[in-house]
């Protein structure tokens, strides 16, 4: 008689186990199509995929993370970081789960909460070596230098020549600000690869790093001629030749790098600054265009052209650059420099007093500031003012300021 009751029972569980597989091996099916759809580049279609391979087995971790990876390539940081956690919930002892989740706090900003799941992980499997290096660079990220090097060493310790890891310590030390030992670890690196045109990149940004401009310039010659199509080696030589006063050098290398690479704001903004050194202010100002298209927030690019639409008549767009310029960096002296100068060149000497007043209230020392703000003075009659401050910015090493003295204050 128990018998006959618990079959039921027995079949119950087994029907519901037999769904279970069934939905967990349909939600595998489904993992695979958004895996394929991702590598073909449809989005939409891969993160369909994953919601319906979550709805088809609400258990499966798997599921979350592979759209949490997805949501986060995507720039969704919040709605990956919940898939994230949810799928931490359901396997809280995956190392992977937690080096993939560490990956989306990086991007998210949360560098400290990146280095807790990576010592989360590496504790679970501490022989994983790439776990390591992942939470070697949140910890670069982190500002953590001495530990990141440490951490180096210890990987280092099993693979000696490894250049990667070489070349990984060689980076933190730059980082640090230590160029002589990052160029220790290059050297060491091209014993081991002397045909890795990184390798040659990187001893060149060390030998410029420490004023060696020659060195450097050989250097980034070798990497350009192992790797004709590596564009940063272009861009860093472009940078060389520019401090040895190669302009017509520089610039080719910056096209040259450009030609290579048209997704990188800085290389832009650095092939503005030769053109605007050559005198070709419209080629400037169209780069400085490329790179705020490419980095809306990059402030350099905003204050450099906001001095070059000045240069160009374009007051208007001056004064929309520079106060973009002032929202995202609200303590530039610079910035309120520039604003002042702009007042200044429409004969609004108070307006312009006002932003110089700023601009020396954040850097007291600022010569250019000083210079303006002294010419403003004389232009609202308050000579004894202007010539102080003409004075000061003299002093500090302004020619024009100096010159200014003798025309405005031989009195």
């Amino acid at each position: 008689m128990q018998r006959a009751a618990l079959l039921p029972l027995i079949l119950t569980a087994a029907l519901t186990a037999v769904g279970q597989i069934n939905n967990r091996l349909e939600s595998i099916q489904l993992i695979q199509q958004g895996d394929m759809q991702v590598r073909l580049g449809n989005s939409e279609q891969a993160l369909l995929s994953y919601t319906n391979a979550i709805q088809k087995d609400m258990a499966f971790a798997d599921a979350y993370m592979k759209r949490g990876a997805l949501l986060s390539r995507l720039g969704q940081y919040t709605q990956a970081l919940s898939d994230m956690d949810r799928a931490l919930e359901l396997n809280p002892y995956s190392e992977y789960i937690h080096d993939r989740r560490a990956k989306v706090k990086i991007l998210a900003n949360d560098v400290k909460g990146a280095v807790d799941d990576l010592d989360r992980a590496v504790s679970m499997d501490p022989y994983n070596n790439l776990l390591r290096e992942s939470r070697i660079d949140a910890l670069i990220a982190q500002g953590e230098t001495d530990k990141a090097i440490a951490e180096l060493d210890t990987l280092l310790k099993r693979s000696p020549g490894d250049v990667l890891l070489l070349l990984k310590k060689g980076t933190t030390f730059l980082e640090s600000g230590d160029a002589v030992m990052a160029m220790g670890m290059f050297d060491r690196a091209l014993e081991v690869s002397p045909r890795l045109a990184i390798v040659h990149d990187l001893r060149g940004v060390s030998l410029m790093r420490q004023q060696r401009w020659t060195e450097a310039l050989s250097a980034l010659d070798q990497a350009i001629t192992i790797d004709e199509s590596f564009d940063l080696a272009w861009y860093n030589r472009g940078l060389v030749h520019r401090k040895l006063g190669h302009t017509e050098a520089s610039r080719a290398d910056m096209d040259m790098a450009l030609q290579l690479a048209q997704d990188k704001p800085h290389m832009f903004f650095q092939r503005a600054l030769c053109r605007k050194r050559n005198g070709d202010l419209s080629g400037a100002r169209d780069d400085y265009d490329k790179a705020l298209e490419l980095a809306p927030d990059y402030l350099e690019a905003q204050y450099n052209r906001a001095f070059v639409r000045k240069q160009l008549g374009d007051h208007a767009g001056a004064f929309a650059d520079v106060d973009k310029a002032l929202a995202l960096s609200p303590d530039d002296p610079d910035a309120w420099t520039m604003k002042g100068s702009l007042h200044l060149l429409y004969g609004e000497y108070n307006d312009a007093i006002e932003h110089f007043d700023r601009a020396i209230g954040l850097s007291a020392d600022h010569a250019n500031a000083l210079y303006n703000r002294g010419l403003s003075y004389h232009m609202t009659y308050q000579p004894l003012r202007g010539c102080e401050d003409m004075r000061r910015a003299s002093e500090m090493g302004s020619q024009k300021a100096a010159d200014a003295l003798t025309y405005f204050c031989s009195f």
